[in-house]
């Protein structure tokens, strides 16, 4: 599994190329690592792309203070290309697009063998994760858009994610868990 930064130009020759699915970058460090946001996706939920806007403004506001945010693509049976292709069309085809810091918030992981799925316990897309190397700060929902499976509303009253990030920012955020309404992970897969 490698993680890739892009920049414009050679994107989708970078994006192909920087897809792989063996577990090489889970760094088992502790409290002292930067934090990392993670988000769970898998490339054919739609409850996952309608985040997909979301979760670029979140990572554009956010890159001083977790990083580039991490795409995890649970497709085990997808290929990379797959992976790769949809990371390209949902996550850097954004109004953002042509803005080098956008494109600089996000970073893809095609989690084949869910060595990342396992080790933050995701069960459903799309699923947040704030981690401090082994330790997890949030792991949940982004917002309450969907309280349950097969209602939507049309904006969030409880936005999880941005007010834990603000916490973190604040230096105030205990470890938080919410419920992730979305598409269920094959998790016997990988």
């Amino acid at each position: 599994m490698s993680m890739v930064r892009f920049g414009r130009g050679l994107l989708l020759l970078l994006v192909m190329a920087g897809c792989s699915s063996s577990p090489t970058s889970l760094v088992d460090t502790g409290a002292e690592a930067d934090p990392t946001l993670y988000i769970f996706v898998t490339h054919e939920c739609p409850i996952a792309n309608r985040y997909a806007p979301e979760i670029g403004r979140i990572a554009e506001e956010h890159l001083d203070l977790v990083g580039p945010t991490v795409v995890v693509y649970a497709d085990a049976n997808a290929s990379a290309k797959d992976c790769a292709t949809h990371f390209k069309q949902y996550y850097l085809a954004t109004d953002s697009m042509e803005d080098e810091a956008h494109v600089a918030s996000v970073t893809m992981v095609h989690d084949a063998e869910h060595a990342w799925v396992k080790r933050f316990d995701a069960r459903a897309v799309p699923t947040a994760v704030i981690a401090r190397g082994k330790i997890v700060l949030y792991h949940g929902r982004i917002d309450d858009r969907n309280p349950r499976l097969g209602a939507r509303r049309v904006q969030a009253g409880q936005q999880d994610l941005r007010e834990a990030l603000a916490a973190l920012r604040a230096g105030t955020l205990k470890l938080t868990r919410t419920r992730v309404v979305g598409c269920s992970i094959d998790r016997t897969a990988g």
